[in-house]
């Protein structure tokens, strides 16, 4: 009966999959490296960058979101703007979405800030494999969709104002709205997403730093707040709390093992009746500094 129950949820998700949009993937750690949500930021700090990202959501729940990412961006032309590669991969019950996407800046100087503009624009390849449902209880084989499989183009843009201690950013990963002509009335599945996020670092003493934060997200008339605190602790250890939507909450910590390596952990955990189901939230991340070329510096960064 189990079986049977998971079957037509997932059949009915997918049923309705295209009269109704998808969202992006969710990420935590962005608030050390907002390059998957604003193309401006690639190339934003006078170095290279090679960061990776896993996330496992509702960890125990057969289905749930995996998403992994993998950003490498560098500034070019003595530091006048940057290039950077991001590769996605996002998987939800029978549902995969891979993602390669080159982005490119332009940064201008004021004083000690900063104004970057960004642009990128790449391929997406949706999947949807039916197949690997468990089709033991259904009668009526007319009732499972065909797989699928396309491939769509999309862009998107950003701006970002920062110096070395604040940043606020506007971004659009994707414009385009995925329209799949599957014969649902509504076929409009990926709808863009509208990121306003913002962030400063404020000196509590001589070995601490705190930063507040926040990210909203605005997605078909829905809107989402993440708020974010986190403490440095000298100049080696981020830990912070965040809350998503005062319905989800979760703690997130950064190492800086040297200049060169960094890497990451975060643990979330939903407020609603979900929780008693699933091991709740896990990302892990790594990321790698270098400066290449001899325009380069490195130094650590804040955000």
């Amino acid at each position: 009966m189990n079986k049977r129950l998971l079957l037509y949820l997932f059949i009915g998700w997918s049923s309705i999959l295209g009269a109704q949009a998808q969202y992006d993937p969710l990420y935590n750690q962005y608030v050390f490296n907002q390059a998957l949500i604003n193309p401006a930021y690639n190339g934003a700090f006078d170095n290279a960058s090679v960061t990776f990202l896993g996330r496992a959501q509702w960890l125990g729940i057969e289905g749930a979101p995996i998403t992994n990412s993998l950003n490498a961006n560098t500034s070019i032309f003595d530091n006048k703007g940057g290039v950077g590669l991001s590769v996605i991969d996002d998987r939800l019950g029978v549902s995969n979405t891979t993602e390669a996407l080159i982005a490119f800046s332009y940064k201008v100087d004021f004083g000690d800030y900063r104004l970057a503009a960004g642009l990128q624009g790449g391929v997406v390849q949706y999947r949807y494999n039916y197949a690997d449902l468990n089709m033991e209880y259904v009668n009526d084989p007319s009732f499972i969709p065909a797989d699928e499989n396309f491939v769509k183009p999309n862009f998107g843009m950003g701006i970002m104002f920062y110096s070395e201690y604040y940043y606020a950013g506007i971004s659009i990963p994707r414009i385009l709205n995925v329209e799949v002509n599957d014969g649902v009335k509504e076929s409009t599945r990926y709808r863009k997403h509208y990121y306003i996020s913002g962030g400063i670092v404020l000196p509590l003493s001589e070995i601490l730093k705190i930063k507040p934060s926040t990210l909203i997200k605005v997605a078909d008339s829905k809107i989402s707040v993440d708020i974010n605190a986190t403490l440095l602790i000298k100049e080696i250890v981020w830990a912070g709390v965040l809350i998503r939507n005062f319905n989800s909450y979760g703690v997130l910590g950064q190492l800086q093992i040297s200049d060169r390596l960094r890497i990451g952990y975060s643990f979330e955990i939903p407020s609603t009746k979900l929780v008693t189901n699933q091991w709740g939230t896990h990302e892990i991340m790594i990321g790698f500094d270098f400066a290449p070329l001899r325009s380069q510096i490195l130094k650590r960064k804040y955000f």
